[in-house]
């Protein structure tokens, strides 16, 4: 009998490991990098000799708010969006677009934000920076060598507006800039979302703000989507009106959302595990006015574009 039971337990014990290595294998290649980059909320600090457990501590610098308080946003705290990118265009540099870090080398974007009409190519981006007039210590710039928009973004058509970003050197990863987790549910839970951005703040506005802005937006139901931009379906574009491949997102009864210059910028939500991180679940795109009443803004679907995100930016898993 008691030999009988040591089979049953080695058995049991064999079928553990084997559903346990099931999981991890069929893990997405994005979701082990969301939880590598989470490690860098952390720092090593050190203590005081004179102190009682003198050496060095594991840290956190965790600066994400809980309850999130752009059009009828705040001012964003240090460190709170540390994948927050912003892309840069022309001689003089104008800063036009914002974008999300997501590996040491890649920031993920719009398409139709690849270039600007009157400056040329994207060719710069900044990191670790919510002021662009005063970028402080912490601010890390790079070169742009290389544009990867989505093979099936055709102009004017709208739809597969994303695009990736590659830059001349990798970043230093630190609690002031790390990426951001990509979202692997279609349907993520929660019925808001946050916005940031360094767009205009309102809809009359000339310029684009020097702060970066954040503003908690309501998922919109597809069905209300379709009627808002119904005048827009069936045109050049949107020949097929509002798809599963984008996400729509504002307040129906007006004064919140994102605006120009926020392009390219995340749509994101805070995930508790990995500890301290966004997972980007939209990509901002376009929008019909600024922050008014029954004008939400659509954003593309990141978890529709995982594919083709991972080939490019970890070929080798």
């Amino acid at each position: 009998m008691m030999k009988l039971k040591k089979q049953f337990f080695y058995i049991f014990i064999t079928l553990l490991h084997i559903v346990k290595q099931y999981f991890v294998s069929s893990e997405r290649i994005a979701e082990k990098k969301c939880k590598e980059y989470a490690e860098h909320v952390y720092v090593n600090e050190t203590v005081p000799v004179l102190r009682i457990g003198a050496g060095t501590n594991n840290v956190s610098k965790c600066a994400i708010v809980e309850v999130p308080l752009i059009v009828g946003g705040v001012k964003a705290k240090p460190m709170e969006f540390p994948h927050m990118a912003v892309i840069g265009y022309g001689k003089e540099i104008f800063w036009q677009c914002g974008g999300t870090l997501i590996s040491e080398q890649f920031v993920l974007t719009a398409a139709h934000c690849l270039d600007s009409m009157d400056k040329g190519p994207a060719i710069k981006v900044r990191f670790g920076l919510i002021n662009l007039k005063q970028p402080g210590p912490t601010m890390q710039e790079r070169n742009i060598i290389e544009r990867i928009k989505h093979p099936d973004y055709k102009l004017p058509s709208k739809y597969n507006d994303i695009a990736l970003i590659k830059f001349d050197k990798p970043l230093e990863l630190n609690a002031e800039v790390r990426p951001a987790c990509l979202e692997v549910n279609h349907s993520p839970p929660g019925k808001q979302a946050i916005a940031s951005g360094f767009g205009k703040t309102s809809y009359d506005s000339s310029v684009g703000s020097d702060e970066l802005m954040k503003v908690t937006l309501n998922h919109v139901e597809t069905e209300l989507c379709k009627k808002i931009f119904s005048v827009e379906s069936g045109g050049v574009h949107l020949p097929r009106g509002i798809i599963p491949s984008m996400i729509c997102a504002g307040v129906i009864e007006g004064g919140k959302d994102t605006c120009q210059g926020d392009s390219g910028g995340p749509l994101q939500r805070v995930l508790t595990n990995p500890y301290c991180t966004y997972s980007v679940i939209g990509v901002t795109s376009f929008g019909k006015f600024c922050a008014f009443k029954n004008s939400p803004a659509i954003y593309t679907r990141v978890s529709s574009y995982l594919d083709w995100i991972e080939k490019i930016v970890w070929p080798s898993g």
